[in-house]
């Protein structure tokens, strides 16, 4: 009888263990999470969305890289500084001419960077022997202003890489007037097709610079 019940018992054992999982798992629950894990790696990873065309498109184009950067302002002309005394090095003194200030003087002079629109060039200086003033001009008659208004065209073009501002009336096409002002001894310009008669001077084309001391 003995024999017959540690027999039965056993019996029971096998069939417990043959039912049991891992330690300390509940039943079904070691298929469920080997289910669990087939789902996670059968899940097809989430395709993010990419840039299409147009967006790459947009990055390679170049950007406005366009720098406004400061304008010099003009402070030498035909090899010559203003406020600076006279350039002989680079000027060839042809005589005098007459002076605007009664204890300043006035030169004839040949620089070396000349413009084919002007054969003469009168430098003038004050007391302290600088360059205060400057008068380029041609004495020639013009037969054709068109010519003249070219010239004129070509030297707006030119001292607009200064900083130089326009004064009105600015729709003339004979002539203008430029300024640096209100910088300190400011310079101003004038350009002009007009026939001009004073003192020593007969022009059909001039531009005058005078820099305020």
């Amino acid at each position: 009888m003995k024999l017959l019940i540690q027999i039965f018992l056993f019996i029971i054992f096998l069939n417990f263990n043959a039912i049991s999982g891992e330690s300390g798992d509940l039943p079904g629950q070691e298929i469920q999470e080997i289910k669990e894990t087939e789902e996670i790696f059968e899940e097809k990873p989430e395709e993010k969305e990419g840039m299409n065309v147009s967006d790459v498109n947009e990055l390679l184009e170049p950007k406005n890289t366009n720098v406004t950067l400061p304008k010099n302002r003009l402070e030498e002309i035909f090899d010559q500084y203003f406020l600076a005394e006279l350039n002989d090095k680079k000027l060839t003194i042809i005589g005098e001419c007459e002076k605007n200030l009664l204890d300043g003087k006035c030169y004839v002079v040949k620089p070396s960077k000349i413009s084919d629109h002007f054969n003469n060039y009168y430098f003038y200086t004050n007391s302290q022997n600088q360059v205060y003033s400057i008068i380029v001009f041609n004495d020639k008659k013009q037969g054709d202003l068109n010519k003249c208004k070219e010239k004129i065209e070509m030297w707006k073009e030119y001292f607009n890489s200064f900083d130089l501002n326009q004064k009105e009336p600015m729709d003339n096409s004979l002539n203008f007037v430029l300024t640096d002002a209100p910088q300190s001894n400011s310079l101003e310009i004038f350009a002009s097709c007009y026939s001009e008669k004073y003192r020593d001077i007969s022009s059909s084309f001039s531009i005058k610079f005078f820099k305020n001391i």
